[in-house]
């Protein structure tokens, strides 16, 4: 099964890699102007305000607490402009300036393990 390159996801999967990337782009994205203000102070409210509430769907673990701010973080990426989170990724290293429909971290296609690039011989003599 091939990736469409066409589409770049504004948020990645459900790794711990791709939640990683997620909240660098939220880092990103808290000081840009283009995002709104109220997507900017909200989110981050209402999550640390259910990490210290207590009341909690799990008393004693902290699983509850730490998937609210994993899901706000995922909703901030897909709330914020298509825009803005594309320039994140690119100050990231995430996306390519040269092609932003193409993912950096897939530099081969899942049934071709070929690594595109230029080749050339060089004589040692």
């Amino acid at each position: 099964m091939t990736r469409d390159s066409s589409f770049v996801p504004q948020s990645g999967g459900w790794r711990f890699s791709d939640i990683l990337r997620d909240f660098a782009v939220v880092w990103q994205l808290m000081g840009d102007p283009q995002v709104s203000i109220l997507l900017r102070v909200g989110f981050p409210v209402l999550a640390i305000l259910y990490w210290i509430s207590p009341i909690d769907l799990w008393p004693g673990m902290p699983l509850d607490d730490i998937a609210a701010v994993v899901l706000a973080g995922r909703l901030f990426v897909q709330l914020a402009p298509q825009d803005a989170v594309r320039r994140a990724q690119v100050r990231l290293g995430h996306i390519s300036p040269d092609e932003p429909d193409r993912e950096v971290w897939d530099i081969w296609d899942e049934d071709d393990k070929t690594i595109p690039g230029d080749w050339r011989v060089v004589d040692d003599k």
